[in-house]
């Protein structure tokens, strides 16, 4: 039976636990080796899988029961998708398939299970899992997995797949396995390197600061941990090499990342097993690593087979919580080590952020971030993230203030949420302006002579500081802001979905991101702006039927595109062979107007591209010929005219000498320039 302990600190004042395990999951036996938690049914409320190995029992998969009886679970697995049996030691929920929901990853081959292949579950939006043979069908089977991670190990924003292995697996110990960005894995050359069969457990998180995905493994080289650098930055190939390993060669099984110094990296606390304490080994920032010493945790002789931390008495430190196990039954009682070193003052960090920098006009919008703090374990880092957003339905405002030796010529401005103070530096050095107001810290630089933008989201008055020149001014937003929530997409990875607040007619968004941590230092990001263009291609009109009974029909290919070149094609088939025809376009809107036999379809004032030949047939007459041209190259050749965000609406004409009027027109295509 497993155990639910709840925390009295808030009730009582106490750091305390009470035992309510039947209370609140019921009696249940299986032979469990990990639990697994993330918000699967999408209602704001935490839910976990206990992974079960040697084939007994499936998955239990426990849905909170939320608003209405918060922290009591409801065993799911038989209606949910979990019904087959597994030998499961750990797992991972991750948005594999990047549409705003947790997928399930667990792997399926625990101790003494035959070789298997990890097993990959869909989740569709409201808890509901599919097992797909198909994600991991490129996957070799191996022996003896303990520990899933699902992190963007080659850096282009999908969850990959690291699996680490107790056993000396035929090919490679490990899985390294690369997603295909819908949740489909694949193999790779590059290898995670191990000389140790004794792997139960590791973490993945940045390192050395060069914002890739590093390693920390138990049992790195022999029984001794070690770091494993990933040499995608600054290289830009997926690769790894193995640091020296540390010098502790006890049989371990467990790994956290923590930042116990307080200095902005991570170093590693190690559960020992057979140890005499536990052990945290101190990183200088480039993922060398020295012992803390034994003065930093009490010296208690016990099995650790498992360990996590987080801040259990709300201090802002973060406690070290030990599960023990396997030998010396009387050593069996878990243990918590309180934090009394320094506080976490640290805000989080927000390294990547992915998002468009133009986008249709109809959401919702996805933006995705990556974020780092104090901790990381297993992908829990305790981090809340929402970004703060706008759809503005005219333009952003530009306030102006001009930065002389006098000072600033609007110390105090008031503007619209997603408006922009406007800088224009007049002195002879480099300007830096920057929100003082806690917990903004945005900032920008106005060279000298040159001009900046800061957009600010959330309503509110806010100060700011403008250096060298040691002035201060402050503004004041007014309005409304919307808030999206970020899902943990996985490890360091936040995931937004921004509802469209302006039903299709948004000019531009403008959004930042706000990260806390459990210690609550909070993160604000610069505010950024996202131009909303259509984009889309859509045909229109009717066309007139030619002189030999056929229709002719506009068509596309390619993306519209201000800058491209080429690349864009707009054709007409069905039009007479060996005939002249050219296109012609408005950019102010679509019309329906009779006009030589048919309908002229686009607005004054119209513009004509050059005359070309339809081709076809070269001997009668019939409907072979296609008239056809780059507006992509057209745009190129013709500078002044057009714009980024432009909708552009086109027809074709074409020479019918049997027809009245000798003419032919094609039915007509709207389109957006959105590059």
């Amino acid at each position: 039976m497993y155990v639910l302990l709840i925390n009295q600190f808030i009730p009582t004042g106490t750091l305390s636990f009470t035992d309510e395990s039947v209370a609140r999951l019921g009696t249940r036996l299986s032979n469990a080796k990990a639990v697994i938690t993330g918000d699967v049914n999408g209602d704001g409320w935490i839910d976990a899988v206990v992974c079960n190995a040697w084939d007994t029992d499936v998955p239990f998969l426990y849905i909170n029961q939320g608003a209405a009886n918060p922290g009591f679970f409801s065993m799911e697995s038989a209606t949910r998708g979990l019904t087959t049996l597994l030998s499961s030691g750990g797992g991972q929920f991750g948005d594999l398939d990047d549409d705003g929901d947790l997928d399930l990853v667990l792997n399926d081959a625990y101790l003494g299970t035959a070789n298997r292949r990890p097993r990959v579950y869909f989740n569709d939006g409201v808890g509901n899992f599919t097992f797909n043979a198909a994600a991991m069908s490129a996957a070799p089977t191996k022996g003896s997995q303990m520990d899933t991670q699902l992190v963007d190990i080659d850096g282009d924003w999908d969850l990959d797949f690291v699996g680490l292995c107790r056993a000396a697996n035929g090919g490679t110990n490990h899985y390294l396995l690369l997603n295909n960005g819908a949740g489909t894995f694949a193999t790779t050359a590059v290898t995670i390197p191990s000389n140790s069969a004794s792997t139960y457990e590791g973490e993945v998180g940045d390192l050395d600061g060069d914002n890739d995905i590093d390693l920390f493994l138990v049992s790195s080289s022999s029984f001794a941990e070690g770091a494993i650098r990933n040499n995608l930055a600054p290289s830009g190939t997926l690769s790894f090499t193995a640091l020296a390993a540390t010098t502790d060669n006890n049989d371990d099984n467990e790994i956290c990342l923590l930042d116990y110094d307080v200095d902005g990296d991570y170093d590693a606390v190690v559960g020992s097993l057979s140890n005499t304490r536990e052990v945290i080994w101190i990183n200088n920032g480039a993922s060398v690593f020295t012992n803390a010493g034994a003065g930093v945790i009490t010296a208690v002789s016990d099995p650790t087979l498992d360990a996590t931390v987080g801040d259990l008495d709300n201090d802002g430190r973060y406690e070290i919580i030990t599960a023990q196990g396997e030998s010396a039954p009387a050593a069996w009682a878990n243990k918590v080590y309180k934090n009394t070193g320094a506080v976490d003052t640290l805000k989080p960090i927000v390294t990547a952020v992915n998002a468009p920098t133009t986008a249709p006009k109809t959401g919702p919008w996805k933006l995705r971030a990556k974020t780092k703090d104090q901790v990381l374990d297993d992908g829990v880092d305790y981090l809340k993230a929402t970004a703060h957003y706008v759809v503005r339905t005219s333009a952003p405002v530009l306030h102006d203030v001009a930065i002389s030796s006098g000072g600033l010529s609007a110390p105090a401005v008031t503007m619209a949420a997603g408006d922009a103070l406007y800088f224009t530096n007049n002195l002879g050095a480099a300007q830096v302006v920057q929100l003082t107001t806690a917990p903004r810290d945005a900032s920008v630089v106005v060279p000298a002579g040159q001009t900046a933008r800061l957009h600010v989201v959330q309503p509110g008055t806010y100060a700011y500081s403008v250096s060298p020149g040691g002035f201060v001014g402050s503004v004041t937003v007014t309005g409304t802001d919307s808030v999206a929530t970020g899902l943990h997409a996985g490890v360091q990875m936040q995931r937004f979905s921004l509802s469209d607040t302006a039903a299709g007619t948004g000019r531009a968004i403008v959004y930042e991101l706000h990260v806390t941590d459990a210690a609550g230092n909070t993160r604000v990001t610069n505010a950024t702006r996202i131009e909303l263009v259509d984009c889309g291609v859509a045909t229109y009109c009717t066309a007139r039927i030619n002189s030999s009974g056929c229709t002719p029909s506009i068509a596309t290919s390619g993306t519209a595109s201000l800058t491209a070149g080429s690349g864009f094609t707009v054709s007409v088939s069905q039009v007479l062979n060996q005939k002249s025809g050219l296109l012609f376009y408005s950019l102010t809107g679509a019309a329906a107007q009779p006009f030589e036999g048919g309908f002229m379809c686009v607005a004054a004032p119209r513009f004509r591209t050059p005359v070309t030949s339809s081709g076809g047939s070269t001997t009668g007459i019939d409907c072979s010929g296609v008239l056809s041209l780059d507006f992509n190259t057209y745009i190129s050749n013709t500078p002044g005219r057009f714009a980024f965000g432009d909708t552009v609406w086109a027809q074709f004409w074409s020479r019918d000498p049997a027809a009245t009027f000798q003419t032919n027109l094609s039915n007509a295509v709207r389109f957006g320039l959105c590059q």
